[in-house]
């Protein structure tokens, strides 16, 4: 008899749950943010209500059912958030280089000796003042008044240099990206080549 009554509140619970199923699957995809999960979740819940019933003096299971989705998700993805701390995934055919390739590694340094040139060619006083701003961090009021000038000045001094120095760097870039393309012109053979 005890057998019985355990079986038939089983089959009560499983139902209950089988009922709930959509909202179940929408509660743990909420969680997981995926349905395969959602529904790994989902299923071993219901497994866990098969093997092992819920005891008798639960006086509501739906809304229990829905309490123990959302711990099991909680706790998949806490695990897999843990695993993937654990495991590095490596680049697929990238370049395993922390340096990356050659050709950044040029465009770089070109970019750099622009840059330079640039900052060379700008007045004393305005290198001066670029460099104490933007190498040393030193606040353009405190550059105005070692310098006997005013904020407003320093502030169009650095803007325009800082503009140029930005205009440098952009142009080498383009004129690297036109050579690109005009070396890849050339090494295509024309259609009339073709032909003959």
């Amino acid at each position: 008899m005890i057998a019985n009554t355990s079986q038939s509140t089983s089959n009560e619970q499983l139902q209950t749950a089988l009922h709930a199923y959509p909202k179940l699957l929408s509660i743990a995809r909420r969680i997981t943010g995926s349905m395969t999960l959602a529904e790994d979740v989902v299923q071993e819940v219901l497994l866990q209500l098969v093997s092992k019933p819920l005891k008798q003096d639960i006086a509501a299971p739906g809304p229990y059912v829905m309490r123990m989705v959302r711990n099991l998700a909680t706790d998949h993805m806490r695990r897999l958030r843990y695993e993937r701390g654990l495991f590095v995934e490596e680049e697929v055919g990238g370049n395993t280089s922390a340096y990356g390739s050659p050709e950044e590694h040029l465009h770089e340094a070109e970019a750099y000796k622009a840059f330079r040139c640039t900052v060379e060619a700008m007045p004393a006083r305005t290198r001066k003042f670029y460099e104490e701003h933007y190498f040393k961090d030193v606040p353009q009021n405190i550059i105005a008044k070692e310098a006997g000038v005013s904020c407003a000045l320093v502030c169009g001094l650095l803007r325009e240099a800082h503009s140029r120095c930005l205009a440098a760097i952009s142009l080498g870039a383009d004129q690297d990206y036109a050579a690109g393309r005009e070396h890849s012109r050339r090494r295509t053979p024309r259609s009339s080549e073709m032909r003959a």
